[in-house]
């Protein structure tokens, strides 16, 4: 992979690569050419490329500096990400809630966001029994219902976690990783900003009243709730899709003890995340008294035994 970045003609001279690996889904790099330093990503589609171009002029994100079918290059900004910083949790809310409102405003349209697309691939990849699937299936078509309601479609980041936001000393910040840039309701990604970074539901007030302040734009907090469901749903599905696709041959037949300890550790991470996410969708759904489970024809404690992350190894 470092050879095909050495190939690349936005670089004349390259002086070293270095792997990043920490917080990110695609093999990233560090790339010293030119008397410059650069951000190297593996991309998948096209979508992350037209996004990050329209935040590079804006200033939102690192500038482009090139890109093909393959590879992302921007220029790299030597800072940390929020989620290791040691800011107070409320100045996190109110640097990512900035950015996002940002990123709302850029002149760019990215694919539609399509909820039932997503649920539909994530359960199709999941190893579940059928038997299983069909009470998930029941849930998703209850958590999509009110997600039809007519909204205003901005661009949206998909994925604003705290460790997607950059931070340096003079406290400036960045936004990256737009992978899951999609067109949809503000309500989404406000929801998947909650579901990713498992905020509190204390503060789900502070965000709504930050993203109105800095945006004048009116939050519809019915529908904010609506797709909480649906992203900590998916959540879920990812955790426990990508936690079963970590087989032994990937980790544990390593002769290396720091790559099977790697292993482990990130095995562990998925359950966590999973569990939280898991934990937030019971709780929100309210299971003895919310009236979309009445909708159901099926035990909602019967489908959480899906999401049984305590007992996986």
């Amino acid at each position: 992979m470092k050879d095909a970045l050495s190939d690349l003609p936005c670089f004349t001279q390259i002086a070293s690569i270095s792997k990043i690996v920490s917080g990110l889904s695609q093999h990233c790099f560090k790339v010293a050419a030119d008397n410059k330093v650069y951000f190297a990503k593996t991309i998948s589609n096209n979508t992350e490329v037209s996004v990050t171009e329209s935040a590079g002029k804006s200033g939102l994100s690192p500038s482009l500096v090139y890109h093909d079918q393959h590879w992302l290059i921007t220029h790299f900004i030597d800072a940390d990400n929020l989620a290791l910083n040691t800011l107070k949790p409320d100045n996190k809310i109110h640097h990512a809630i900035k950015l996002m409102v940002q990123c709302h405003q850029l002149n760019v349209k990215p694919a539609e966001l399509s909820a039932k697309d997503i649920i539909k691939s994530l359960l199709h990849n999941s190893p579940y029994p059928m038997g299983q699937k069909t009470g998930l299936l029941k849930l998703a078509d209850v958590i999509l219902a009110p997600l039809n309601k007519s909204r205003n479609s901005v661009c949206c980041h998909g994925d604003l976690n705290f460790s997607n936001v950059l931070i340096n000393l003079e406290q400036r910040t960045w936004l990256i990783d737009y992978e899951c840039a999609c067109t949809a309701p503000i309500e989404y990604d406000l929801a998947m900003f909650i579901a990713v970074n498992s905020l509190a539901s204390d503060d789900i007030t502070l965000i709504i009243e930050q993203y109105e302040v800095q945006s004048a734009v009116d939050v519809d907090s019915k529908l904010l709730n609506d797709y909480l469901l649906f992203c900590y749903f998916i959540n879920a599905l990812w955790y426990f899709n990508t936690y079963h696709e970590k087989t032994d041959t990937s980790g544990t037949n390593t002769k290396s003890t720091n790559a099977k300890n790697t292993y482990i550790e990130s095995k562990q991470a998925l359950l966590k995340h999973g569990q939280r996410q898991c934990y937030a969708l019971e709780s929100l759904l309210k299971v003895e008294d919310s009236p979309l489970l009445s909708r159901l024809g099926i035990k909602f404690t019967d489908i959480l035994t899906t999401f049984d992350f305590s007992n996986q190894t």
